[in-house]
């Protein structure tokens, strides 16, 4: 009977320390180990805790923190992914840099500027720019806590260099944890490429002018002091008054044509250009300027050329500058070839010379405005320097390229190329 009552009380006391360990020993133990789920970023084993109320509480506390948790890092990666996709959509190159002006973050196009790879993910300014100038700028807008600006020069491989617009800008005035600047880079080659275009096209219209200006003003000035010169005399005298006026006349042609050319709202009439037609059209037209100078003259194409969608004026001019290209600079005797052929999904114009040619330091040049290969060449023989910019607008127009070859003392062959299908 004593051993019944034993075994009782002890199965009543083991089922009181269960019931105790369920409710409030096991419930802090699933609660301890929630906690360090959600310290250690791990998927939670257990959410819901039973047992006393107030580890039921805490459970639900938790789970809660987990939820605000999971939301707030959910925002965060959105806000990093808006970030990097604003970032890398900017053209500027931008860097951030703290106190000591170490990258904390930079763009796509800040990497591209400076050639830095994709593993590049920090280092300070000077590392990763390279350039005095850059760092000299962030520390001063650091220390100052005012805005700086500057203007760097850098060499991207032989030959190419490129001019950056800096400005940094603080922040972190009011902050004693964090200081730091903001390094915006603005490529701005282009502009002043267009800068140095604009006042060499300036400069070179006016040394066009002057020189046949001044030939005029002299004669009218000789024909003023002493009208009654000799007819011989008098008649020479307007012969190279007329020769100068029609270089002005060309020259003012060739500006307003590539201006027209360069205009925004130009329009090109197109349509189906027969090019045999218009080839055999334009060497009639050239006969006499290449007996003048006593040219032979050639023309090929095959049979099967398609018509070509293009503005048949245009075409005409761009063809007509290629051909007064050749016999400028054709020697007496040679000849003349203007040849049309399809290339791949285009057709290839090409009018070849057989004159003194071009040295290859100055072929990729000569579609420049007023470019000229032998800086001597003067008078009526240099023409008006635009005819080959003429070309090149025109193609591009048209969605063509432009294309030279030459070779030292045998002649230069000038080739467009039109797509067939715009």
């Amino acid at each position: 009977m004593g051993w019944i009552a034993f075994y009782a009380l002890l199965a009543i006391g083991l089922i009181a320390a269960f019931a105790l360990w369920r409710k409030w020993i096991s419930p802090w133990k699933d609660a301890r180990e929630l906690a360090d789920d959600i310290v250690e970023q791990r998927p939670p084993r257990k959410v819901l805790i039973s047992g006393n109320p107030e580890a039921q509480l805490v459970g639900l506390a938790l789970e809660t923190l987990m939820d605000r948790r999971s939301e707030l890092e959910k925002r965060v990666r959105e806000s990093e992914a808006s970030a990097q996709t604003i970032l890398g959509a900017m053209l500027d190159g931008l860097a951030v840099v703290d106190e000591r002006r170490t990258v904390r973050l930079m763009n796509r196009e800040f990497r591209r500027m400076f050639d830095l790879a994709e593993t590049v993910s920090g280092g300070t300014l000077l590392e990763l720019a390279h350039h005095p100038i850059v760092d000299r700028l962030a520390a001063e807008a650091i220390r100052s806590q005012e805005p700086q600006r500057e203007s760097i020069e850098l060499a991207r491989g032989p030959g190419e260099r490129r001019e950056l617009e800096l400005s940094a800008v603080p922040f972190g005035e009011n902050s004693a944890e964090m200081k730091g600047a903001v390094i915006l880079f603005r490529d701005v080659s282009h502009f002043r490429k267009v800068e140095t275009m604009r006042r060499d096209f300036v400069a070179n219209v006016s040394h066009e002018l002057r020189t046949p200006l001044s030939i005029l003003r002299g004669y009218l000035e000789t024909l003023l002091d002493d009208p009654d010169q000799p007819p011989g005399e008098l008649r020479r005298i307007l012969e190279i008054m007329e020769r100068h006026s029609n270089r002005l006349n060309a020259l003012v042609e060739d500006i307003l044509s590539l201006a027209r050319l360069e205009s925004p709202g130009i329009e090109l009439h197109l349509a189906e250009v027969d090019l045999p037609e218009l080839l055999h059209g334009i060497m009639r037209d050239w006969e006499k300027r290449f007996a003048a100078k006593q040219l032979k003259s050639h023309l090929n194409f095959p049979g099967n050329l398609p018509r070509l969608p293009a503005d048949a004026t245009r075409l005409q001019e761009l063809i007509y500058n290629l051909l007064d290209n050749a016999v400028k600079y054709s020697k007496p005797g040679g000849t003349v070839s203007l040849r049309a052929e399809l290339a791949g999904n285009s057709v290839r114009i090409s009018v070849a010379d057989q004159g003194q040619g071009i040295p290859p330091g100055d072929l990729p040049r000569i579609f420049e405005r007023f470019y000229r290969v032998d800086k001597s060449r003067g008078g009526e023989q240099s023409g008006t320097g635009l005819g080959l910019s003429i070309v090149k607008h025109i193609a591009q127009l048209h969605g063509g390229t432009v294309e030279a070859e030459s070779e030292l003392g045998k002649g230069t062959t000038i080739s467009v190329l039109l797509p067939v299908a715009r």
